[in-house]
C-alpha cells in the first residue's frame, strides 16, 4: 500500500486533524483512529503517544514534516496527523510499525 497516496485520498473524502497537540488532544477524547508521525517528529512525542494511547495504530512514515505537509496539501511542515475518518482510504488497515 502507498501510505502517502492513501493519506492525500483520506485528506479529500475523510477526516485529517494536524499537528503534535491537535492530534494528541484527538486520542485523548478518542476520536483518532490511527496516527502517522513523519521521520523527523520527535522521538520522546511518538513515545509518549504510543504509550499512553496503545489501542490505536501508531504509523511512521518515511518522509520529513516538510514533504508530509506537502501530502496533505499543508503549506506548513506537519509531523503528526491524526485519522478520524479515513474517507475512500485504506489507511485502517495499517499495523503499528513503531
Amino acid at each position: 500500500m502507498d501510505v502517502l497516496r492513501e493519506l492525500k485520498d483520506a485528506g479529500s473524502t475523510g477526516k485529517l486533524i494536524f499537528g503534535q497537540k491537535e492530534s494528541q488532544g484527538s486520542c485523548l477524547d478518542g476520536k483518532a483512529k490511527l496516527v502517522v508521525f513523519s521521520m523527523n517528529c520527535p522521538e520522546e512525542y511518538v513515545n509518549e503517544l504510543s504509550a499512553k494511547y496503545s489501542g490505536i495504530t501508531m504509523y511512521r512514515v518515511n518522509v520529513v514534516n516538510r514533504e508530509l505537509g506537502a501530502v496533505c496539501g499543508k503549506p506548513f511542515p506537519v509531523s503528526a496527523v491524526a485519522v478520524v475518518d479515513a474517507g475512500r482510504s485504506k489507511l485502517f488497515s495499517l499495523k503499528s510499525n513503531l
